[in-house]
């Protein structure tokens, strides 16, 4: 769990008892960004939710692929998100943790020792942009836990007002990854308190 302060009171519960009200006129567009094992897409699927998943570990997304096989209502996607599009090295300490990363999103790398492979990154604000937003009006839900990127595509979205277009944002952040993080975060507060920026949840877990 990262150490960012908590913007908005709001716990995931109430979340979910939004979720359950919101459906009830039409599907909520959500996004789940770090899905380990589907826990999170798990209980927005099951509230009818649209869902776009993006999980970068290959052994996980196998699993999620067999999980979801029959189900239209989640976009998968074997990549990391970040505010640039490409590839890098995702970093392993365990190969199903939920601690691994892109070697961008952290400073000590020495500590993955489980071996690395390359994977897509793709640019979630663009992404957003071009396959989401011209489709529907607005998204009710951003789960960001991808281990450190968080900052870069936070820092985008504030930049791009992209949370005036989001109902809820839950970011778990993990500023002990950089030896800069306590500036990181400190920056990404101020950024969302001079947004007033309600909506984003900082440390939500």
């Amino acid at each position: 769990m990262g150490g960012g302060a908590t913007t908005n009171t709001r716990s995931l519960n109430s979340l979910d008892s939004d979720t359950n009200s919101h459906v009830k006129s039409h599907k909520p567009v959500c996004i789940d960004c770090g899905v380990h094992a589907g826990l999170i897409s798990d209980i927005l699927l099951e509230c009818g939710s649209i869902v776009y998943a993006f999980e970068p570990n290959k052994i996980l997304h196998s699993f999620l692929e067999s999980k979801y096989q029959n189900n239209p209502n989640i976009i998968l996607h074997q990549a990391a998100v970040s505010d640039k599009n490409g590839t890098t090295t995702f970093l392993l300490s365990d190969s199903t943790s939920q601690g691994n990363r892109i070697s961008e999103s952290g400073d000590n790398d020495s500590i993955y020792d489980d071996g690395s492979y390359e994977v897509q990154v793709i640019d979630l604000v663009e992404y957003i942009n071009t396959h989401i937003l011209t489709k529907f009006d607005r998204i009710y839900f951003l789960k960001l836990d991808i281990e450190g990127a968080e900052f870069d595509i936070m820092d985008k979205i504030m930049e791009y007002k992209l949370y005036e277009k989001i109902d809820f944002i839950a970011c778990e952040t993990h500023e002990r990854y950089f030896t800069d993080g306590e500036a990181k975060i400190k920056k990404l507060r101020k950024l969302v308190k001079q947004a007033n920026a309600k909506n984003i949840l900082l440390d939500w877990i």
